[in-house]
């Protein structure tokens, strides 16, 4: 059985907060992905790039204030042989230094974990964070 790709983790990242109560609603309808990552060639990359598509930018958002942050980011890679390039480690440095709790997880379990960390407040703006995968 092949190993699940990313796309494969985030949809099932998805699933599990379709299911996560916040406010009335489900975690879900906070939690966004901008396609910013993956090739396209020609007119289409040339429109997006203007549209501001910028290649780093961590796939999931989540835009809930919590322990003293402006929100999550999270840069999602498989668990095991992703690499974090450099540029999405630059990104992940400056949104750290704007006040939000930025990190690269590994895979369903760690992401899903640190959902759960920052939504219950236990991810403190003293805690270290910004470890990166490689």
């Amino acid at each position: 059985m092949p190993a699940k790709s990313e796309d494969d983790i985030q949809i099932s990242i998805i699933k599990w907060a379709v299911l996560q109560k916040y406010k009335g609603r489900t975690l879900d309808y906070y939690i966004v992905h901008v396609p910013n990552g993956g090739y396209r060639k020609g007119r289409e990359g040339a429109k997006l790039k203007r549209m501001g598509v910028q290649a780093g930018y961590p796939d999931l958002i989540l835009d809930i204030p919590k322990g003293g942050y402006h929100g999550l980011r999270i840069e999602l890679k498989k668990p095991k042989g992703s690499v974090t390039r450099d540029n999405q480690k630059q990104r992940i440095a400056a949104l750290i230094d704007e006040g939000y709790y930025a990190e690269v997880c590994k895979g369903f379990q760690d992401t899903t974990q640190t959902i759960k960390r920052y939504m219950a407040g236990e991810l403190l703006i003293t805690d270290k964070q910004g470890e990166y995968c490689d």
